[in-house]
This record gives structure tokens, sequence and C-alpha cells, in this order.
């Protein structure tokens, strides 16, 4: 059984690589630092593991000098921890709840006195309080740049997720097997989670949605206590974190014996997806995807039912498990970004009867590789072999 650490990548190597890609970022549009507060991109620059909660999204950061120079800051509680397990920051400091403008306009001073300095995300008190206090220094947006330099991944940082896509796959099998009527939506979601912490599985990218019957043409996205029974739609979107990279699965099965009706919706979800992949290549458009996702959803006769007229059918997975590159919005034609080597992506068309919750809804996605010739499917939900799991 895989476990953390099985890649071969040299982490301090990798750690070095995408610093040197912040750096070649911070060159190309003028700046002398980026001041990093997105938990994804302190990682990515640091290395540094953070608390995965809602609570703690304003917890980190990180500075980083356009010539090279790294600076963590975290709150009290990490800082021991981090300082002994990362020998490789010469600069961590401790970062306050009250006060913190300064503590960061410090570091500003200490390494640039003035410049541009990029930053990925800042609230508006925190910007204005920042603003005030860093004399000399210009503040601007680079969230979005930072994102898609992000988004193109290395050679390693693929390996990593050739890997992590195992803890993905084994949470999902593992919530097959288990899934019967009787059950409770949230006992398969618990299936599906120890079996990828078993696998080595920081945690979830989100609360494991597993949810079936009605709550599937409700597109609910997380479990309940409703019990499954048979004859009804089950899916679960899953997502794990593995060595800091989210991998993400959407499998739909029957509970039981399909109706001629879901197989129906089964049959033209899974074409959507297959025709979305095969257009999947370099240079290709996220709006091209789309499009073809939504051309055999429209050759059914589900359009109305499709998904995508409320959330884009795919996404980019990383460090964040939404991230670019972005299909367009419904109903509009962007954002339509261009494929590139390295990117991942997530392709989940859906269609939800919200009107006949007796079929109810289903959804198919995989973790795509762009390669340069075309792509890779990195996890593998089975999605063609959905009727049989349960004998895998």
């Amino acid at each position: 059984m895989p476990k953390r650490g099985t890649s071969g990548v040299d982490a301090s190597a990798l750690r070095k690589k995408k610093v040197a890609k912040l750096v070649a970022l911070m060159k190309r549009e003028g700046l002398d630092a980026l001041l990093l507060n997105r938990i994804e991109n302190v990682r990515y620059s640091t290395d540094f593991r953070p608390v995965v909660s809602m609570w703690f999204q304003n917890s980190y950061s990180s500075f980083i000098t356009a010539g090279g120079d790294v600076v963590v800051l975290t709150v009290a509680g990490d800082y021991t921890r981090a300082k002994h397990y990362m020998p490789w920051v010469d600069d961590m400091r401790v970062m306050h709840t009250l006060g913190r403008a300064e503590e960061v306009s410090k570091v500003f001073r200490d390494y640039i006195k003035k410049g541009k300095v990029g930053y990925d995300q800042l609230g508006l008190e925190g910007f204005h309080a920042l603003r005030k206090v860093a004399k000399g220094v210009q503040l601007v947006e680079a969230g979005g740049e930072i994102a898609e330099e992000r988004a193109v991944k290395l050679d390693d940082e693929i390996t990593i997720m050739r890997e992590a896509s195992k803890a993905t796959e084994a949470s999902i099998r593992a919530a097959l097997k288990s899934a019967r009527p009787g059950m409770r939506e949230y006992e398969i979601a618990a299936e599906g989670e120890y079996a990828a912490r078993k696998m080595g599985a920081e945690g979830m990218s989100w609360s494991l949605a597993t949810f079936a019957g009605p709550n599937t043409g409700l597109m609910t996205r997380h479990d309940s206590d409703r019990v499954v029974r048979d004859g009804e739609f089950l899916i679960m979107g899953y997502a794990t974190i593995y060595k800091a990279y989210n991998t993400d699965i959407t499998t739909t099965t029957i509970i039981g014996d399909p109706s001629a009706a879901q197989k129906r919706v089964y049959t033209a979800t899974y074409d959507s997806y297959t025709a979305a992949l095969k257009a999947t290549r370099p240079g290709a458009s996220t709006r091209r995807l789309r499009d073809a996702a939504e051309k055999v959803v429209d050759e059914y006769g589900y359009s109305q039912y499709s998904f995508s007229r409320i959330q884009p059918i795919l996404h980019g997975v990383g460090m964040n498990v939404y991230e670019p590159p972005w299909a367009p919005e419904p109903g509009m034609d962007e954002p339509n970004a261009k494929l590139k080597p390295g990117h991942v992506i997530a392709i989940e068309p859906c269609i939800t009867l919200d009107d006949n919750l007796k079929v109810g809804g289903c959804r198919i996605g995989e973790t795509i590789l762009v390669t340069d010739s075309g792509y890779e499917v990195l996890t593998n939900g089975l999605p063609e072999a959905h009727e049989i799991l349960y004998e895998n």
C-alpha cells in the first residue's frame, strides 16, 4: 500500500523550482516582492503545512522577494513545529491577530524598504491597514497571476499528483464497496474518508459529498443521515489532499438495479464527459471542452437539466481543489482559457432531474493532465463499469 514519501521526488529541489517560478513571475510583472496569504500559495512557496480548518484561513503568510528571500509568518500555535520541521526557512516570525499590519510592514522594511509588492488576497480592512503603515510600498493585486503560474505543474508536481490520485481512488472504491440499501449517506462517506486516510491522505478537500435518491436530483453536495434505498442513484464527489496536492473524482452508481430512465441519464452524462475528454489537448479552449460536453447533453434532450446552467463543468486542480484554468460561467463565454501542457483539470458534467426526483441525477468526473500531445487521465473512478464495482 502506497505511503507518503514514496514518489521519489526531491522535496528540496522542487521547493526551489517553485520559488524560482514565483521570482520569474515577479520580474515579468515588475514586482519587488510577493505577500502570499492564501494557504495554497504559502504552502507552494515554503512547504508550510497549514491546519486545514475554516478557522485558520487567515493564519499564515509568506513573503518572497525578487532576490529569492523567503519569510514565513505564522500564528504562535504553529511557530514551534514550523521552526523545527522547516530548517530551510531562515526567517520565521509569529504573526498576531492584533497589530498584524505593522508586523507585515516590518518585514517589508527589513527586506525591500520600498517598491511594489504583489499580494494574492487581502481583506478591505487589512489592505487599508497595511497601506497606512507600509510607507513607500505600493500594494498590487496579483492573485490571478500567481494562480495562473501555479496552475502549470512542474514534472515533480505531476509525479506527486499521480500518487495522490491513489488516495482519492481508494476513497471511492471503499465507499462503493460498502454502499447498500439501509446505509445512511454519512456511513458511506465515513468508509471513503477512512480509506483515504489509510492511504496517507492529509485530509479531505471538502467533506466528501455522498448523496443518494432525491438528493442527487437536487445536487445536495454533502452527506446526510438519510437512509439509502434500493433503486437510487448514489453520487460520490470525493477529493482528497495528499502531500499538499488535491485530486478530484466524481462517481455515480446505482444501488440495486437501474431503471431505463436512470440508464439513459447515466449514458448521457458519461458520453458528455467522454466528449469533453476527447477535446482535451494543448491549445484547446476551456469553452471548446464545455461546448463539446453540452452538445451531447443537448442531443439527449437534457439541456434544461445540465448542471452547467448553474456551474462550470471543469476547473483546475492542484494545491487548491479549485484553481485555473476555468471553464466559462453558465450562460457566458468567459472565462475561456487555453489549455497548456502541465495543466491539471477536473472534467465533471452533470445532469440533475430536479423535477423527477425518483430518477434523480448523475455526475461523472475525473482528474485529467494536459500533456504535450493530448491528455492523461490521472484518476480512475471506473465510470464505465459502475454497475459491477461492488464485485471489484
